[in-house]
């Protein structure tokens, strides 16, 4: 008599803590084997998580309601991640890419967020101020601005995210990061830092990394 081809799956239910990646992505997916394959295919469970519903469609055949579901269960996962954190302590560059990586560092296009500070550089509030594409994005200094006021920051850093795995910033962001400092400065309202993250966890930071010396140097 042979067992059924569904048991694996059974057992991940029954022992879901003990159970493997593969056997975890099966069970979302209703169906034993594909798991390996994704995996196999992509390297790595983050590679997985970029995908989008259509793309995994496209590229492995997985039908629309199986895709939706995979992305849901990494949504989940990401918004526990973010919701059981405490407010982070804004202390230097790494704190701000810490609080950075669970939220930009998947995603497969460009978003940039403000993080408000109060007097005593803590942490007053967060919004995301922009979203783009794979390789750019478009904001304003007023959107920036805008959202810093009212969000009551006495000062503020931003931060966004380098989908195509380089946390160098690009003369774009340079010049869009010097144009915010000086009118952020002019309203009493300093831009502390300016963090770009990938998702490698290598980040790069305005003020550390010093973007305009390395930046006059290259030209």
């Amino acid at each position: 008599m042979t067992g059924s081809p569904d048991a694996p799956l059974i057992a991940s239910i029954i022992h879901i803590e003990q159970s493997t990646t593969e056997n975890l992505i099966d069970l979302v997916l209703g169906r034993p084997g594909v798991a390996a394959h994704l995996l196999e295919s992509l390297g790595s469970l983050p590679a997985l998580a970029r995908f989008t519903p259509l793309a995994l469609t496209e590229r492995f055949g997985l039908t629309l309601d199986e895709a939706t579901r995979l992305a849901a269960a990494f949504e989940l996962g990401y918004r526990r991640l973010i919701e059981g954190a405490s407010a982070p302590k804004i202390t230097c560059s790494a704190d701000v890419a810490a609080w950075a990586r669970p939220r930009l560092g998947h995603l497969a296009h460009e978003e940039m967020h403000i993080i408000a500070l109060s007097g005593q550089n803590e942490f007053r509030g967060a919004r995301m101020i922009a979203r783009g594409g794979l390789h750019a994005l478009a904001v304003r200094t007023s959107d920036i601005l805008r959202a810093a006021l009212e969000l009551a920051a006495s000062g503020f850093v931003l931060v966004h995210n380098h989908p195509g795995g380089d946390h160098n910033p690009s003369i774009e962001d340079i010049k869009l990061t010097v144009r915010v400092q000086e009118i952020a400065d002019l309203i009493g309202m300093p831009l502390v830092d300016h963090i770009i993250v990938a998702a490698s966890g290598r980040f790069s930071s305005f003020v550390a990394d010093e973007w305009v010396r390395r930046a006059t140097q290259e030209q």
